[in-house]
C-alpha cells in the first residue's frame, strides 16, 4: 500500500528493500518467501524495494506483458521515435540544396561558403540535419509518465 506520511504506520514496514527476520515477520515470509531476495540464506529474506520504482500490475495470464516473473524488475524504455528528411520537393533532388525535415529532425542552415556568391538570395541553405526528441515529445534526463511520490509499505 501506499501512504501520504514518512513513515510506515503500525502493522507496515516500509518497502524499502530491508533484510529482515524471517522468524519475527513469519506469516509475511510465508506470503512473499524469497522472492525479492533470500536475505542471509537461512534465518532472515529482504522486503521488496520500491523506493523510487514505478509500480506494474503483474500480467498474470493477460499478454499484455507476458514473460515477467512477479517481482521482477523491468529496465526502461521509450516508444521509437521517428522522421524524415525529405529533399525530394520542387525539383532540388541534392540532400543540401532543400531539405524539409518533419518530426523530430531538424535543419541549421547557413551560407555558401565555397562560391562567389554573396549572402543574398536563396543562399541560405542546409549545413547540418539535427535530432532533438523535444520537438515532439516533452524531456527530461529520465523517462518518467505522470507522478506523485507517496511511500510504500508492505503489511506485517
Amino acid at each position: 500500500m501506499y501512504f501520504a506520511g514518512q513513515t510506515a504506520p503500525a502493522g507496515w514496514l516500509k518497502a524499502n528493500g530491508a533484510v529482515v527476520s524471517r522468524t519475527l515477520y513469519a506469516a509475511l515470509f510465508q506470503s512473499i518467501g524469497t522472492t525479492y531476495g533470500a536475505g542471509d540464506g537461512h534465518s532472515t529474506f529482504n522486503l521488496p524495494d520500491l523506493r523510487g520504482e514505478f509500480v506494474r500490475g503483474w500480467d498474470d495470464g493477460r499478454g499484455i506483458d507476458s514473460r515477467r516473473a512477479l517481482g521482477s524488475a523491468q529496465s526502461d524504455a521509450i516508444r521509437n521515435i521517428t522522421g524524415k528528411i525529405d529533399s525530394g520537393k520542387n525539383s532540388a533532388l541534392q540532400l543540401f540544396d532543400y531539405i524539409e525535415p518533419t518530426g523530430a529532425f531538424g535543419v541549421e542552415k547557413s551560407w555558401k561558403q565555397w562560391t562567389s556568391e554573396g549572402s543574398g538570395g536563396n543562399d541560405n541553405i542546409p549545413r547540418a540535419i539535427t535530432f532533438d526528441a523535444s520537438r515532439v515529445v516533452p524531456t527530461a534526463n529520465e523517462n518518467r509518465p505522470r507522478n506523485i511520490a507517496l511511500l510504500a509499505c508492505i503489511k506485517i
